[in-house]
């Protein structure tokens, strides 16, 4: 399963910051030199079609770069996690007019004194199952500030990526047909059906609900149904 995205554009800048959100996005590398530089997956989008969907999440990897920062502070704690995800950026202007970048992060936080960023979105957004790009379409960490606009999925990619959405798809069935099970008890407590008329549905709706389990149980999927 795979959509397109309408990408706004490649490249951001501080100029769109009040419309960008980092939250959840995932920080794979740091680069340090003149510019300081982060490889991360920037989520432009969730996606849930109703309460009883799962939500997918349209992502692209990006470089996220703030040009010659005159400060910057780092204070991580990895033991936690070897994975470090953003959780929110805010930007705040000194009364001597320095703009500082207050990355928070589920790990700690990093402090950068920089007057302006730039992201270069890299590849194409992509519908994912998770919050992160699959790492057989991801490829090796990158700091590159050259987008791929030609850069297409894979047929290995494309098929895992339907594996799991077809998989997701029958989780939610599972979780609708649940509902419509507590659905019918409450009409026949209210009435509105009849004896016959409910055991008959109830019947129906626990077959199928138990073939779906089933299903879904030998494939060794691990996911919350």
């Amino acid at each position: 399963m795979s959509m397109s995205y309408p990408l706004e554009k490649w490249v951001w800048t501080e100029n769109d910051f009040e419309q960008m959100s980092w939250h959840d996005a995932r920080i794979y590398a740091v680069q340090f030199g003149k510019d300081i530089s982060f490889d991360i997956d920037y989520i432009f989008e969730w996606i849930q079609l109703d309460k009883d969907d799962f939500f997918s999440f349209v992502v692209a990897p990006a470089t996220l770069v703030f040009p010659e920062p005159s400060f910057v502070s780092m204070d991580i704690d990895i033991r936690l996690s070897k994975e470090i995800e953003i959780e929110d950026i805010s930007r705040r202007v000194s009364a001597t007019g320095e703009t500082k970048w207050h990355i928070q992060t589920h790990q700690g936080n990093i402090v950068i004194t920089a007057p302006a960023f730039r992201q270069i979105v890299r590849r194409a957004p992509t519908q994912q199952t998770g919050q992160q790009v699959l790492p057989e379409e991801r490829g090796l960490p990158s700091f590159s500030t050259v987008p791929d606009p030609s850069s297409v999925e894979s047929a290995e990619v494309r098929e895992i990526k339907a594996a799991d959405f077809a998989l997701r798809q029958k989780a939610a069935s599972l979780r609708r047909l649940r509902r419509q099970l507590e659905a019918l008890l409450e009409q026949r407590n209210a009435g509105v059906l009849e004896v016959k008329q409910y055991l008959q549905e109830k019947r129906l709706l626990e077959a199928r609900i138990s073939q779906l389990k089933i299903e879904l149980e030998e494939t060794g999927w691990q996911g919350n149904y």
